[in-house]
């Protein structure tokens, strides 16, 4: 979300890829658990900027519903699958680097 603000979408997701090939390749072990603690990354992070817009939205009164976000409930839904697929492929990037 930092790099967003600087950089636009794609420098926000380069940022996000980067974190989970950094998270893949401290697994030290295969290419399973570097997927998995990506994609867990990519989950949890998608969640965490969720809640973040939420509590923006509440701090700009536009209330606790989730105007804020372009898509509503459904657009959350899909950014957290797409958030762990990218997840997913940046930790199996860097298990790969590790081996």
């Amino acid at each position: 979300m930092v790099l967003g603000t600087y950089t636009g979408s794609l420098g926000s997701y380069a940022g996000f890829i980067i974190a989970t090939i950094w998270v893949g390749y401290r697994v030290n072990e295969d290419i399973g658990n570097g997927a998995l603690h990506g994609a867990l990354v990519g989950f949890f992070a998608g969640i965490i900027s969720a809640i973040l817009m939420i509590i923006l939205g509440i701090i700009l009164n536009i209330g606790p519903s989730m105007d804020i976000m372009s898509f509503g409930l459904i657009g959350v839904i899909i950014g957290l699958i797409v958030d762990g697929i990218i997840g997913t492929a940046g930790g199996v990037i860097g298990s790969y680097l590790n081996m």
